[in-house]
């Protein structure tokens, strides 16, 4: 039996959802980067960040007093890595190097910022973060403390260690540790078949490949339990989209460490990123199911390292 209550707060909790995500838009893209900086993964920064506003939204019953957003955001997703990194949880940084266009007249410290793989492994979670938000991202001492909730002399000290490091930091930098990659050749033949769908526009196909417990994901926008609220929703949406365009391609790809289906659109100077899929095929059948149409800055990243053109203009604001 549904509890109709549960289905009116969920509304009113999405509305509240979608005007909060159009207030932060502005600092999305340097929060992004941050957590990318942070995590040193495109795909773990994709998830602090989510973790990061789902937590933000919810704190705010909690605060009564004029808050520097930005700051605020940064605050939290600090707090969410340090709190990894202290249960062991926390990746190490590095290993994926995308290019950082960052729209800001700051001069950033681009040794900084070519070293930081290097120096998240000799330094404490907060000497890491102060030296990340005051050289990177040109916080002053004064706001780095607030993210932090430690004081200006902590801060100050934080990074003058982290200088130190930096300073003795050589060209023979170690080498980076390889991450396992997802075995691409399991379950070949659903893989085969999905990509069949794709490229055929056939949702009929794609959906005979959904366990009718399937969990489908769309980061940013919503989660669906179930084969039939997946084909009422996501490959229903899907579709329509896949129909205004022409011809479609599917690949496999080894994307920063994990193997991903890349969707896009072949138009005549070349294909358009459309979207990239991340599944998980449990005899013969997809579990899980994500989709980062809607993850603007992991498209955009995606798009340069794959030699695409971006397609999905019009998911940028969508908050």
């Amino acid at each position: 039996m549904k509890d109709q209550s549960v289905v009116s707060w969920s509304e009113k909790m999405r509305s509240v959802e979608k005007e909060y995500k159009r207030t932060i838009e502005p600092f999305r893209k340097d929060l992004w980067w941050y957590c990318y900086r942070l995590t040193g993964s495109p795909w773990d920064a994709e998830d602090l960040v989510q973790e990061t506003l789902l937590k933000s939204l919810s704190m705010l019953t909690k605060v009564f007093q004029e808050l520097n957003l930005k700051a605020y955001l940064f605050r939290i997703a600090s707090n969410l890595w340090i709190d990894q990194c202290r249960k062991g949880k926390a990746a190490i940084a590095g290993g994926y190097e995308i290019e950082w266009k960052q729209d800001t007249d700051a001069s950033n410290n681009l040794e900084v910022i070519e070293s930081l793989d290097y120096l998240v492994r000799r330094l404490t979670p907060k000497q890491y973060t102060s030296l990340l938000l005051v050289d990177v991202f040109q916080f002053c001492a004064k706001e780095a403390a607030e993210i932090l909730g430690s004081t200006q002399g902590a801060v100050y000290a934080n990074i003058n260690r982290a200088r130190v490091v930096l300073s003795e930091l050589n060209n023979d930098l170690p080498s980076e540790e390889q991450l396992n990659v997802q075995d691409s050749s399991a379950n070949s033949a659903t893989l085969e078949r999905l990509l069949e769908g794709f490229e055929k526009k056939d949702p009929n196909l794609i959906a005979a490949l959904l366990d009718e417990n399937v969990v489908t994901e769309i980061t940013h926008a919503g989660i669906e339990y179930g084969k039939d609220e997946t084909l009422k929703n996501s490959l229903n949406d899907w579709t329509q989209v896949a129909a205004g365009q022409g011809s479609l391609r599917a690949s496999i790809a080894e994307l920063w460490g994990r193997t991903v289906v890349v969707e896009s659109e072949i138009k005549d100077d070349g294909d358009y990123l459309n979207n990239i899929h991340f599944i998980e095929i449990e005899e013969d059948r997809i579990v899980y199911w994500k989709f980062y149409c809607f993850s603007w800055e992991l498209l955009n990243a995606a798009a340069v390292e794959l030699g695409l053109k971006m397609n999905a203009v019009n998911f940028q604001g969508i908050y």
